[in-house]
């Protein structure tokens, strides 16, 4: 029964993904269609029958090659799992939320007196599922030993709910992400909150998040891994690094300079290191109009790695676009008013 059931529904769910496969959506975006429509059969499931570990493996590549699909260097599926403040992107953990699931409907099926009969099984078959010689399946005592390995907190009446249990269960999967080992001074936790700030677009976010996490596809990363002959920038010659794509590559040092005069006019007393530390990290040393510097940082990055041409006309006029679609929202347009955003916007046609 448990494995009919789970062929039948990992199957529906990765036909499901495959449909919507070719969809023009960004990382963040694939991320929230998997969370909240893809996975969404799974739970019904998972809550009353445990899920295999072989349809758990199924399910992660089905997602993997969902998520990933166009790009060309990937993050490990555990750093996603990670909350947002991080370095994730929340994207939901299966074998771990339908353990969660079944733990939950298990504890309260054990202390529901209400329920006489669900109450008298456990009561009854408890003694048994600790005994060596028990007749009883193995899936039902490897639920149970689990069960027993979890601290009297998660395990207590009051706390029988998912989250509860979903929460100590990623906990003890923690993992670093990599570009945070191998970056130990930078200030992660700054970073990724200012990345997932309200209001800026997903798109812009998506690019910003590739370029921390350092997955972007250089010619001297793809030289490292044997895949170039040559590590030189194609257009220019130079090295062709991330900060050398952002800030130095032909016509993107007009772009560079150009996204400095306009932090300067929102960010009047901002110095030569904090135009590095917001433009470059996303991580202004000063929370003087953080939302207005974050944005425009957000945007010029987007700009300068999406782009195969930079021209300073194209860059201003992203950035009205999307100052635009800001305004059009009600909640928004009393941030940028707030942050004398519109005082941005109007400077543009000074440059």
């Amino acid at each position: 029964m448990v494995d009919i059931n789970w062929s039948i529904t990992s199957a529906r769910t990765r036909a499901t993904m495959f449909q919507h496969i070719h969809r023009n959506l960004n990382l963040l975006e694939r991320i929230w269609h998997i969370n909240v429509f893809c996975l969404s059969k799974l739970w019904y499931l998972a809550q009353i029958l445990p899920l295999p570990s072989k349809y758990s493996t199924v399910l992660d590549r089905a997602i993997s090659f969902y998520v990933w699909k166009g790009y060309f260097y990937k993050l490990p599926k555990t750093q996603l799992n990670l909350p947002i403040t991080k370095g994730g992107l929340q994207l939901t953990a299966i074998k771990e939320k339908s353990q969660a699931l079944l733990t939950r409907n298990i504890l309260r099926a054990k202390h529901d007196e209400s329920d006489p009969m669900d109450n008298k099984f456990w009561q009854d078959h408890i003694p048994l599922l600790c005994s060596k010689t028990t007749t009883l399946p193995h899936s039902l005592k490897m639920i149970w030993e689990i069960i027993e390995s979890y601290p009297p907190t998660v395990t207590n009446e009051k706390n029988q709910n998912t989250k509860t249990i979903y929460t100590y269960l990623m906990k003890k999967a923690v993992q670093t992400p990599r570009i945070v080992e191998k970056l130990p001074n930078q200030k992660w936790g700054n970073i990724w909150r200012n990345l997932h700030m309200a209001n800026i677009p997903t798109a812009w976010k998506t690019t910003v998040y590739c370029y921390l996490n350092q997955i972007i596809p250089t010619e001297e990363k793809r030289h490292r891994h044997n895949l170039t002959d040559s590590p030189a920038c194609k257009k220019c010659g130079w090295l062709d690094t991330l900060k050398h794509r952002v800030t130095n590559c032909g016509a993107a040092k007009t772009i560079w300079e150009g996204a400095k005069v306009l932090l300067v006019k929102v960010w009047p007393d901002s110095q030569l290191h904090d135009w590095f530390q917001t433009l470059l990290v996303l991580d202004p040393p000063t929370k003087q109009n953080k939302f207005v510097t974050v944005w425009l940082a957000s945007g010029f990055l987007h700009y300068q790695l999406t782009r195969s041409s930079h021209k300073m006309e194209e860059f201003l006029h992203m950035l009205k676009e999307e100052a635009a679609k800001l305004e059009m929202d009600d909640k928004s347009s009393q941030i940028l008013k707030e942050l004398k955003l519109l005082q941005l916007n109007s400077s543009l046609n000074l440059v």
